[in-house]
């Protein structure tokens, strides 16, 4: 294919003005436009994204995705993570301020201003904390680890500091969070067409999350809602992201009269942390109607 000759041709000149003296020393980004356009991405737009100058090599990705992904408990109180002193007071500050955005999630999925608030104040400070991975790049790197090679490069250059990357466990949770990257990178090039975007342009978390709620793509194109009428369902509006919340927990088996058990469960969904559960648990338990 002419677009596949015209991507080595790039590697070539790049790893050239790099110095680099060994193109299979470059992560394989011909790999993963590759399995792009096997998900339905057009080949001009699969290639022209992974051979962008911004999409870099980045290992504390990847690293951080394996071995530190996990809200880790504070060392204020066992079990929950700790909160900025005046978070819970701006939360309720949020809630009120948005009295009608939320109440609007509430009639739709039966969901309170409560918990949405307390998920948003966990997964993105309501929507302010700054989000400076970008997103491509992120499950770029992921998938790049489903060449065994590249992997190997990844092993050797970080063995001192990750051991356990030899690991038979971790190879194989690293294969698995290499298709599961190119799942969500398929899915966030279409989001990002639909909505109109340059997907070089969206940012999130090291682990690919966007927006106020933090959804990836997958949820986001399954569980998305156009919260504001404005004909778009997008992760990044406020309105949009919050009844989109709405209709995830709701999915999961939310509801404010459900026991204790089953809101752990729906929440767990959310995020697969027990500490990110009994956190937002807290916050929703300290917020007043």
């Amino acid at each position: 294919m002419a677009v596949n000759r015209l991507f080595m041709t790039l590697l070539m000149i790049m790893a050239i003005l790099n110095g680099v003296t060994s193109v299979a020393m470059e992560p394989p980004r011909g790999m993963v436009a590759a399995r792009l356009v096997e998900g339905g991405i057009d080949p001009a737009q699969a290639y022209a994204l992974l051979a962008a100058p911004g999409i870099t090599e980045r290992a504390d990705i990847i690293l951080n995705n394996m071995f530190h992904s996990s809200p880790k408990e504070g060392r204020t109180r066992s079990g929950v993570m700790d909160l900025a002193p005046g978070q819970i007071k701006r939360a309720q500050e949020f809630m009120n301020e948005n009295d009608d955005l939320l109440a609007n999630v509430e009639r739709r999925f039966g969901v309170s201003p409560r918990i949405v608030t307390a998920i948003l104040l966990i997964e993105s400070r309501l929507g302010t904390y700054p989000m400076p991975y970008n997103v491509v790049t992120v499950y770029a790197n992921l998938a790049f680890m489903d060449d065994s090679d590249y992997l190997r490069v990844i092993q050797e250059r970080h063995a001192d500091s990750y051991p356990q990357l030899y690991n038979e466990a971790a190879v194989a949770r690293a294969k698995r969070k290499a298709k599961w990257a190119i799942d969500e990178l398929v899915f966030l090039i279409r989001l990002a067409n639909h909505l109109g975007m340059d997907p070089l342009a969206i940012n999130g978390s090291f682990a690919g999350a966007m927006g106020p709620a933090q959804f990836i793509p997958s949820s986001f194109c399954i569980f998305g809602i156009d919260g504001d009428g404005d004909g778009l369902a997008s992760p990044f509006n406020m309105a949009d992201a919050t009844m989109s919340m709405g209709n995830y927990l709701k999915k999961y088996g939310w509801r404010e009269d459900a026991p204790r058990t089953q809101k752990r469960r729906a929440l767990f969904y959310y995020n697969r942390s027990e500490v990110y559960v009994n956190t937002v648990l807290m916050v929703y338990d300290a917020l007043t109607k």
